[in-house]
C-alpha cells in the first residue's frame, strides 16, 4: 500500500461499494470514505484537498465534473462500450478509467501508481 490520503468511493449500488471496501482495507487501505451520489461526494470533498475518488460513471453530475475537472487523483468506473463516458473522460482530463468488471489487482496497481 502506498496511497496515504483519503479514499471516496461514490457508487449507488451498495454493494459494489461494499466490496470495492472490503478488498481496499484487506490491501491495508483504512482511510475510506463512502458516498452514494455526487452530492454527498461534493460534501464529503469540499474541505478535502488531498483524496483519491473512485467513482462510478453514471453519478457524475455537473457540480462533481466541474470540481474533480484537470484533477488526477480520480478514477471513474465505466461500461466501455458508453462513448459518452469516453468523452467525458476526455474532457474532464481523466487517465483512469476502469471497466466492469473491477479486478483488484488492477485497481489496487492504479491505485498505487497514483501515489
Amino acid at each position: 500500500m502506498n496511497y496515504a490520503n483519503p479514499i471516496l468511493i461514490c457508487d449507488e449500488n451498495e454493494e459494489f461499494r461494499i466490496l470495492i471496501r472490503d478488498m481496499l482495507t484487506k490491501n491495508g487501505f483504512f482511510h475510506i470514505l463512502e458516498a452514494t451520489n455526487a452530492n454527498e461526494a461534493l460534501e464529503i470533498l469540499k474541505d478535502r484537498k488531498d483524496y483519491l475518488l473512485l467513482i462510478e460513471a453514471k453519478v457524475l453530475n455537473e457540480k462533481l465534473t466541474s470540481a474533480v475537472q484537470n484533477k488526477k487523483n480520480f478514477i471513474i468506473f465505466a461500461d466501455h462500450s458508453e462513448s459518452s463516458i469516453l468523452k467525458l473522460a476526455s474532457k474532464l482530463g481523466v487517465e483512469h478509467i476502469m471497466s466492469y468488471p473491477v479486478h483488484s489487482k488492477k485497481l489496487l496497481e492504479k491505485i498505487n501508481s497514483l501515489s
